[in-house]
């Protein structure tokens, strides 16, 4: 790859090195001027969008250059490459005037299709500000021959092109050599970064770490600022802290998350944190963690139950099918950004700013997200109210979790004795309908611990023990026969022409709870048994659908 930063377009194919060159030998210049400027005080800030290609040196002073809304210092010998519709704003120092070369040009590409020669606008691998920039001497020489050359004229076309032509090979050269020895320094220190992430809670010497790398100890230092923009002991100190913030999620003690995290005296370790984070560890989640992302289902819901509002959770949209809109667990659980579950969201949670990230153990630990915010991976549980208790002694909100656990306990057990004096002991299936299959769920699910734990009623002696769910085709729906169904159905079309499908076959219509009218509309159960505040609503609806 020639530059760093090289934009690849859609459809378009990655140059490598030897592309570039012969890329640039398909080019016809239609154009080239080349001029000399020094900004007044007049010209303290412009914008403007490009026309025309540019190359652009700083020959003296200081100011800032946004291109495209990304913004870089321009100095003495800082090179850009600028292309057609570009938007480019430059902010001066009026103690520093902008002295700069400009080289300007227009371009079309040759390349051949079906046997026609064809032309388009040339897309140039490097753009921005180069790295090139180091060669500024060289560059400065093509630009001062260009330069000497005026307008483009009949008699010297051939030989601006020839110097235009020089300059871009130069640059291009430039920016592949420059690239290598980055490359090479990213190397060395990636291999320290790797030993640093493993062995941060160890007494690390600068130096051990300096001739890891392979660089003197300044030269080290100097490259890691570079590429990190904080010195090897900042980030040393970076990591302590930011295990410590996840031990403390955890309700580790503050002395037990001092030694594991490198620091013998414990009180030197509490200065160090408050330091960094405006309080001591003791009171770390209950004054910092306002801002909290929920990375699994239902989680948001336990949040909204404890009254705290999530500033992201995953989008429940995307838990079944990722095609259709669903109804939200509660009115409230549509605040906060959502994320889609089948993306790795990082961009998005950075922008939401969070203090912590709850997550499950039923996923698979992703790593990076500790570089984003401090996470809690609770352990999943089918248990009303065992995981909202917990969430609850983290985030400082007991009260709330036993206001709650008291108040669905004495609901469920109301809904209990209803039950047994109007029905007695009752059997009972979930069933759902998806595109591609009819499922009947056990009671090691969500579902199954609100009908079989809470509610009271019995999942059939003939369900196979201990499985989560099952599988089965219309043919061995009279193997799962039950007093009472709960029925669900995708909200696909696919889901909702497999439904009709089940309810006009005649195994459907044998069924004892299908002829006694015993089957229940169970839509939204799936999704809203996944926290207590929706767990809570679907109890209440099974009890007014049982008449009890």
């Amino acid at each position: 790859m020639i530059p760093k930063g090289n934009i690849r377009q859609k459809g378009s194919r990655k140059m490598n090195k030897p592309d570039v060159f012969r890329f640039m030998h398909k080019l016809v210049f239609t154009s080239i001027r080349s001029y000399r400027y020094e900004c007044g005080s007049e010209d303290v800030r412009m914008q403007r969008i490009l026309r025309f290609y540019a190359i652009a040196l700083i020959n003296s002073g200081k100011g800032t250059v946004t291109i495209n809304g990304k913004s870089s210092p321009a100095m003495k010998g800082d090179l850009f490459f600028l292309q057609p519709d570009m938007l480019i704003e430059a902010s001066l120092d009026c103690n520093h005037p902008l002295q700069y070369s400009l080289v300007l040009f227009s371009a079309v590409q040759l390349h051949k299709e079906n046997n026609a020669w064809l032309v388009k606008q040339p897309e140039f691998p490097f753009r921005g500000k180069l790295t090139a920039s180091q060669s500024s001497e060289t560059m400065m020489e093509w630009i001062n021959l260009l330069h000497s050359k005026g307008d483009l004229l009949s008699s010297d076309k051939q030989a601006k092109t020839t110097l235009l032509t020089s300059l871009l090979h130069a640059v291009a050269r430039a920016e592949s050599a420059t690239e290598e020895e980055e490359k090479q320094k990213i190397r060395g220190i990636e291999h320290t970064l790797a030993f640093m992430n493993e062995n941060y809670s160890k007494d690390i010497k600068i130096e051990q770490l300096a001739q890891m790398s392979g660089f003197s100890l300044n030269h080290f230092t100097r490259i890691f600022k570079q590429q990190m923009k904080i010195t090897p002991s900042e980030y040393i100190f970076k990591q302590r802290m930011a295990r410590a913030k996840q031990l403390l999620i955890s309700s580790k003690k503050a002395k037990e998350v001092a030694e594991q995290v490198g620091y013998k005296d414990e009180h030197y370790f509490s200065r160090a944190f408050k330091k960094a984070e405006g309080v001591p560890p003791t009171l770390y989640i209950k004054n910092k963690c306002h801002r909290i992302a929920a990375l699994y289902y239902g989680l948001d819901d336990h949040l909204l139950t404890l009254g705290l509002r999530p500033v992201a959770s995953l989008s429940y949209a995307e838990r079944v099918t990722y095609s259709y809109p669903l109804p939200a667990v509660s009115e409230q659980s549509e605040q906060g950004l959502k994320l889609d579950s089948r993306k790795s969201n990082y961009d998005k949670l950075l922008r939401s700013k969070p203090d912590l990230i709850m997550t499950s153990d039923r996923l698979v630990q992703d790593e990076a997200l500790n570089q984003i915010a401090p996470t809690a991976v609770l352990a999943h549980s089918n248990q009303y109210g065992k995981m909202l208790e917990h969430m609850g002694k983290i985030l400082g909100r007991e009260q709330q979790a036993a206001l709650w656990v008291e108040k669905y306990g004495t609901r469920m057990h109301e809904i209990r004795e209803h039950l047994k004096a109007r029905w007695g002991r009752q059997t009972a299936y979930f069933i759902r309908v998806s595109p591609n299959f009819y499922r009947v769920y056990g009671a090691n699910n969500q579902t199954g611990s609100l009908l079989y734990d809470d509610i009271g009623l019995s999942l059939p002696v003939e369900y196979p023990d201990r499985e989560w769910a099952v599988d089965i085709q219309l043919e061995d729906l009279l193997s799962f026969r039950a007093e009472h169904l709960f029925l669900m159905a995708d909200p696909t079309l696919e889901a909702k022409q497999r439904l009709q499908q089940l309810l006009q076959s005649e195994q459907w219509a044998s069924l004892e709870a299908v002829q006694q009218r015993r089957v229940y509309d169970a839509s939204d159960l799936f999704f809203k048994t996944l926290g207590p505040t929706g767990r809570m609503w679907a109890m209440n609806r099974i009890a007014a659908q049982l008449g009890i």
